[in-house]
Order: structure tokens, then sequence, then C-alpha cells
């Protein structure tokens, strides 16, 4: 196995990592988030993965770890995991302001 594909395919055990304790414990592990970005950036620097590789490692892991889609999993468990997110309204919440 080469370097470079060695680099990714830790790049997916990490993610899957994230995902299962998403999946297990309800809470996304945000140290390992920040960890798994973070490596992703470093090869993406490197020129190891682009965004399309790394848009297609996230959607794959999804179906391996959740069996659905990354837009399923955020419909279905991150709204469950999160209610919270719907006690401002979504112009608030996606960043817009509306002036009168």
């Amino acid at each position: 196995m080469s370097d470079e594909q060695a680099a990714l395919t830790k790049l997916g055990s990490i993610l899957e990592d994230v995902y299962k304790q998403y999946r297990d414990n309800g809470v996304m592990p945000n140290d390992r988030k920040q960890y798994f970005s973070g490596f992703a950036d470093a090869l993406m620097t490197l020129g190891l993965l682009d965004q399309s590789q790394l848009e297609a490692l996230v959607e794959d892991t999804n179906m391996k770890v959740f069996n659905m889609s990354l837009k399923e999993r955020r419909e279905v468990l991150d709204i469950k995991a999160d209610p919270s997110m719907f006690d401002s309204p979504a112009w608030i919440r996606q960043g817009k302001t509306i002036c009168f």
C-alpha cells in the first residue's frame, strides 16, 4: 500500500470512528471531528485528496455507519440529537438578516 493510500485509509477510519461515536452516544465528538477536519485539510494541502474524493468519503461512510445518505442522516438524526436548533427562526439560523 502506498503512503497516499495509507493516508486516505486512515482518514476513512477517523471519520468512521467519529460517526460511530455519534451513532452510539447521540453526540458528535467534536475533538475527533476537528481531528478529522485537520487531517483532511492536510491531505488536501498536500494534493493527496480533492473535494470530490472528500465528499465521496463522507457519503460512503454515512451509508456504512448509518445506512443512510448524509442528507437523510441530517434530516433524521441530527434534528433528533439537537431539536433546539429550531428555537430560533430559520432566517437567523441561516445567517440571513431581513430589513423592514
